[in-house]
C-alpha cells in the first residue's frame, strides 16, 4: 500500500440528494367521499331554504298572476295585478312613508347603539347589570312593546302624556295619536327602545376584539377622543357596524307590529307602511292576488336594499 493511500482519508461516494416530494394526489374514492360530506352537511339547509323560502316565494308569484278569490276558482289576469299596483297612489304613498320611516329609524337606531356600545365599553361598576337593562327591551316582542307604549302614550291613562305636562314640553290633555307627527314619533321611538339593544350588543362584540395595545399607542401618540372614534374603531369595527345597517334597515323597512297596535294605519291612513298595505290587500280586501303581486315587490325592494348595501360595502373595502 503506498503512503498516499494511507494518508489521504477514505472517501466515500456522495449521496444523491432526495428528489423534491410533490403534493400528495388524492385517490378518486376519497374525493368522491368528501363531495358527498360536503353535500351531506348542507343539506339540511339546503331543504330549509327551498322549503321555507324558494317554494313559497314561487307559489307567491305564480299566484301573483291569478285574480285569487278567497271563495271560488282563480283566473288568470297575465300582468294586471302589477299594473293596478302601479297605478294605485296609495301604494306609492306607503312606499314613500316606508323609506322615510325606514331612514329616520335607522340613523337614530344606530347611532344610538354606537352610543351606548361606547358608553358601557369601559370597566365601572354595575356595567354587567347596565348592558342587561340596555338588551332587556329586545327580549319583548314587537306587538307587546307596542301595546305597552300605547297604554303608556294614552291621553287619559297613560303616563308619559302626564309627564311631559308637568315638566312643561307638551299641553295637558292632547291625544298624541291624533297628529301624523306625534304619532310617527311614538312609534319611531318605541322602535329604536326595542332594537338598540342587540345593535349594542353586535357593536360591543367588534369593539372587545380590538387589542388593547391599539388604544394604548394611540393615547401615547396624543389622539384624542374623537381621533380615536374616527381612525382607530370605527375602521376596526366595519364588519360588525355593516352587519347592524343591513339588519337595522331591513327590519325597519318591514315593519308591521308597531303600527298595527299603536296606530291602526292612522291617523287617516298616514302611517301605513308597505307590509301594512300588504295586510289590508289579503286580509281585509281579500284580493289574494293583489297581495301576492304587493309581496313580489316588496321582496324585489328589499333584494335592492341588499344587493346595493353589499355592493356599497365592497366597494369600500377595495378603495381601503
Amino acid at each position: 500500500m503506498s503512503h498516499s493511500a494511507l494518508l489521504d482519508p477514505p472517501t466515500r461516494a456522495a449521496a444523491a440528494p432526495d428528489a423534491p416530494r410533490g403534493p400528495r394526489t388524492r385517490s378518486p374514492r376519497r374525493r368522491r367521499g368528501e363531495q358527498l360530506q360536503g353535500w351531506a352537511l348542507t343539506a339540511p339547509a339546503a331543504v330549509l331554504i327551498a322549503l321555507f323560502f324558494v317554494l313559497p316565494f314561487g307559489l307567491t308569484v305564480w299566484m301573483s298572476f291569478f285574480d285569487w278569490p278567497t271563495f271560488g276558482t282563480p283566473t288568470p289576469i297575465g300582468f294586471e295585478n302589477y299594473a293596478d299596483l302601479a297605478s294605485d297612489p296609495k301604494f306609492g304613498e306607503a312606499v314613500l312613508f316606508t323609506v322615510g320611516y325606514t331612514l329616520v329609524t335607522s340613523v337614530i337606531g344606530i347611532l344610538l347603539s354606537l352610543g351606548l356600545a361606547l358608553l358601557v365599553r369601559p370597566r365601572f361598576p354595575g356595567r354587567t347589570a347596565v348592558r342587561a337593562l340596555l338588551f332587556a327591551p329586545v327580549t319583548i316582542g314587537f306587538a307587546p312593546a307596542g301595546l305597552l307604549w300605547l297604554a303608556m302614550s294614552n291621553a287619559r291613562t297613560g303616563v308619559l302624556p302626564d309627564l311631559f305636562a308637568k315638566l312643561g314640553l307638551a299641553p295637558a290633555g292632547v291625544d298624541w295619536f291624533a297628529e301624523p307627527t306625534t304619532t310617527l314619533a311614538l312609534v319611531v321611538v318605541m322602535t329604536v327602545w326595542k332594537t338598540a339593544g342587540l345593535a349594542m350588543l353586535v357593536l360591543l362584540t367588534g369593539m372587545d376584539s380590538i387589542p388593547g395595545e391599539i388604544y394604548e399607542a394611540a393615547k401615547l401618540d396624543g389622539a384624542n377622543a374623537w381621533t380615536t372614534l374616527t381612525r382607530i374603531t370605527l375602521p376596526l369595527i366595519v364588519k360588525p357596524l355593516s352587519l347592524v345597517i343591513l339588519l337595522t334597515v331591513t327590519t325597519t323597512f318591514l315593519s308591521f307590529d308597531q303600527f298595527f297596535t299603536m296606530t291602526k294605519g292612522g291617523p287617516d291612513g298616514s302611517t301605513v307602511t308597505v307590509v301594512y298595505y300588504l295586510y289590508n290587500a289579503a286580509f281585509v280586501s281579500l284580493d289574494r292576488g293583489y297581495a301576492a303581486a304587493v309581496a313580489v315587490v316588496v321582496v324585489l325592494i328589499m333584494a335592492i336594499i341588499s344587493i346595493a348595501q353589499v355592493r356599497l360595502q365592497r366597494g369600500r373595502k377595495a378603495e381601503a
